[in-house]
């Protein structure tokens, strides 16, 4: 049996400012004191009521991914695009932890939050909470969680420790981030430890001026509740654009499921279900109509679909396919606003108050893969046959029988709703209102390196 599942990867690299020179502490009194631990930020205190602060930062997260997904599609309108909203969102909220000043909001706004409806503890409260539930046992796996690769050479804020691991669930490592072919290993390993062996190579060539190195990481497991007969995949075209076709393989299922059709995104939303609690939403554009869909994309445009779903019988065909992509969230955050902590500019004193710190190097990376999911139940008995009349016309001298009624009329077949063009997919956890994965499906049979990245296969954290 095969399972639907996606792995998401974000990498943030840090390196000391360009005016700052590598092992030289910078001069504690110009920073006016703030090493002196009457300045130092407490720590967060743990949420000890019911949890109640997830509920508060769904929206902003929301807000965040439709905004991330428009800035994305903007430049990259005829390509695949794949990526975790919430990944990026709570490693970004994680490094807010130790941000001050503007360089704090920034982040703050760029994430969607605004303080003067939520509090920065309720931020990070939420994100505790909401890592927490979406760990919890249930038929659809979810891992999600942290690390933290620190130099041998520098010390970290004890708060700022602290803080991510009660409330991000991250794990630190001290590593010899100076010796680069040691430092790659230990992160490569642990990161294909934590993707199941699917990303393997994801640091090469790591910049000795490289200080701390930040993966997040989100790992989705789970079974269709109504699995697509093997029997039923067949290869057959996909129109990529009026000039490209590909062969891919299409699986065809006849089933009830949850429709509609939205007038005002020209677009046709199909639910499946998993076993669980997530659901993915299969988003096909009438015809011409793709950029006219991202375009108005929308929290308040999606939240209603499942209001208006009905449940109907329809006659399904999706693509199976495997895609991976990568994405400089450095390039994306630059264009919501968040240009300080790449810079000279960036304040990050609450990670470490003797090095002027900035991040060098922030990317995306997720591998997706769709399939039938479906176990053959043997032994299994199938409908009955319709019933056939049987007219005795008896002896000769017997009168004809009556005439048969004329035969019911059929009902029309069910529409065909083919995802063989470019579509749009969401995965959504439905106890929390998560968008956990984005994507748009231009070529299914193509992988995607986008922004700054397409120009090289490595991925250096050199800046």
């Amino acid at each position: 049996m095969k399972s639907f599942q996606f792995f998401s990867l974000l990498l943030i690299g840090f390196q000391l400012h360009d005016h700052c020179l590598q092992g030289h502490p910078v001069d504690k009194e110009s920073h006016g004191g703030r090493n002196s631990p009457k300045y130092r930020r407490p720590p967060l205190k743990l949420q000890e009521s019911k949890a109640i602060n997830w509920h508060k930062i769904v929206p902003s997260n929301a807000d965040f991914a439709f905004r991330f997904y428009k800035e994305i599609a903007s430049n990259a309108t005829t390509k695949n695009l794949l990526f975790s909203p919430l990944s990026i969102s709570s490693a970004f909220a994680l490094l807010s932890l130790g941000a001050k000043s503007e360089t704090l909001n920034q982040i703050h706004k760029g994430l969607a939050f605004n303080l003067s409806k939520i509090k920065e503890q309720e931020i990070h409260r939420g994100f505790q909470e909401l890592i927490h539930k979406l760990k919890h046992p249930n038929k659809a796996e979810v891992d999600m969680g942290n690390a933290l690769f620190i130099s041998e050479n520098y010390k970290l804020e004890p708060t700022f420790l602290d803080d991510v691991r009660n409330f991000y669930e991250s794990e630190g490592f001290s590593t010899n981030l100076g010796n680069s072919t040691q430092a790659e290993d230990q992160i490569n390993g642990y990161v294909r430890s934590k993707t199941h062996g699917k990303i393997t190579h994801l640091v090469e060539n790591l910049s000795s001026n490289t200080l701390m190195v930040l993966v997040n990481y989100i790992f989705f497991k789970a079974f269709w509740k109504d699995p697509f007969y093997p029997d039923s995949i067949k290869e057959e075209d996909f129109f990529v654009d009026t000039n490209t076709t590909v062969k891919v393989k299409l699986m065809y299922e006849r089933g009830y499921y949850n429709v509609l059709h939205d007038e005002d995104l020209s677009c046709w939303v199909v639910e499946l279900p998993f076993k669980g609690d997530a659901v993915a939403w299969f988003i096909l554009p009438d015809k011409g109509k793709l950029k006219h869909v991202e375009g108005a994309l929308a929290k308040e445009a999606v939240s209603i679909w499942p209001t208006y779903f009905t449940k109907k019988i329809i006659r399904l065909s999706i693509p199976k396919f495997t895609i991976s992509a990568t994405c400089d969230m450095k390039y994306i955050f630059q264009r919501l606003g968040v240009t300080d902590v790449f810079s000279g500019n960036a304040d990050l004193s609450g990670i470490t108050s003797q090095h002027s710190l900035k991040v060098s190097k922030a990317i995306h990376r997720a591998v997706f893969d769709l399939n039938e999911n479906y176990t053959v139940v043997e032994g299994a008995a199938g409908p009955p046959g319709p019933l056939i009349p049987y007219v005795s016309y008896g002896e000769l001298s017997s009168p004809p029988p009556p005439p048969l009624p004329p035969p019911p009329t059929l009902p029309p077949p069910p529409p065909i709703i083919r995802f063989n063009k470019p579509f749009l997919l969401f995965i959504v956890e439905k106890k929390t209102n998560s968008i956990l994965l984005m994507g748009k499906i231009v070529n299914p049979t193509e992988k995607l390196i986008f922004g700054e990245e397409s120009k090289t296969s490595n991925y250096n954290l050199s800046g």
